[in-house]
């Protein structure tokens, strides 16, 4: 073989193996692309299921999906169905007011799906708020908070506040709030409402709102307002008002100027502070429909 024929045949060679080594290159960088697209679809899919909930997908581990597999829709509970309880812990040993510690102070309260309606539409209210230091009777605001009056009555009906103690007296704000069926401002009745404001709400003396743990998480805790220091929480259109007292605010008073556990921190705002010294109970509401 002359040596012009043999570096013609190294030339191709050369060729060959640059040209396999190029087509190489790029079926990488096409299984790079894929790759990095699929991660980035996975990152898109798992970002989705944390915002959307990520509900049952109804597949197994294969991935594929089968009609058999996919679970039908549950029943959504009815208004006013049981889920659950809630026990309140044991308040102080001695009673405001001289009263007594309720039968069922530490029996457990029952939870709910949701409330089932109880009052009638264009009519009129009162609840009748049997505490430890007197009566109070609040007209109920159903034209202006509807939902929010309907499930206070609602829980008032089914005992829920029955043997409940008044958590906070806040003296700063002119507060009294009640309704907590566990005792540390975490009991519920298993269920949320939605706010019902108008951005207008004027908390003087007598009003009776909700409270809250923020938008649209209402539940079993409301609260009175005592005097005029309620007006600073005019304006923050947070609280749903669904009631005014009629009768007994001597008896508001009476309970907002009891003792509270630590006088100096309860004034900075603590809460756990403004608790009351001694146990004041809701011994029992009663609803009555007025016309």
């Amino acid at each position: 073989m002359s040596k012009k024929t043999r570096n013609r045949q190294l030339a191709k060679q050369a060729a060959y193996r640059q040209a396999e080594k190029r087509h190489k290159l790029r079926a990488r960088k096409v299984v790079t692309r894929a790759i990095a697209g699929a991660l980035a679809l996975g990152l898109i899919a798992a970002v989705f299921l944390v915002f959307a909930g990520g509900g049952d997908s109804g597949t197994k581990g294969s991935g594929t999906p089968t009609p058999s597999e996919i679970p039908s829709p549950s029943p959504s509970p009815s208004p006013g169905a049981q889920t659950g309880t809630v026990t309140p812990a044991a308040g102080p040993k001695v009673v405001a007011c001289g009263g007594t510690t309720p039968k069922d102070a530490t029996q457990p309260k029952p939870q709910f799906s949701s409330p089932a309606p109880v009052l009638k539409s264009k009519a009129s209210y009162t609840a009748t708020i049997e505490t430890s230091c007197g009566t109070i009777v609040v007209k109920l605001l159903t034209k202006d908070a509807p939902i929010t009056a309907n499930s206070f009555a609602f829980l008032a009906e089914q005992g829920f506040y029955d043997g409940l103690r008044f958590i906070r007296l806040d003296t700063t704000i002119d507060v009294i709030q009640g309704g907590d069926a566990s005792g540390d401002a975490s009991g519920g009745p298993g269920y949320t409402t939605p706010d019902e404001l108008t951005g207008n709400e004027s908390y003087g003396p007598g009003i009776v709102a909700m409270a809250n743990g923020g938008p649209n998480t209402s539940g079993s805790q409301f609260f009175f307002v005592s005097g005029s220091k309620g007006h600073l929480l005019d304006g923050q259109g947070l609280w749903t008002i669904f009631g005014e007292v009629v009768k007994g605010m001597d008896v508001v008073q009476r309970i907002q100027n009891l003792p509270v556990v630590d006088p100096k921190l309860a004034a900075k705002g603590d809460i756990p502070s403004q608790a009351p010294e001694q146990a004041v109970y809701i011994e029992k509401i009663t609803i009555a429909k007025t016309k």
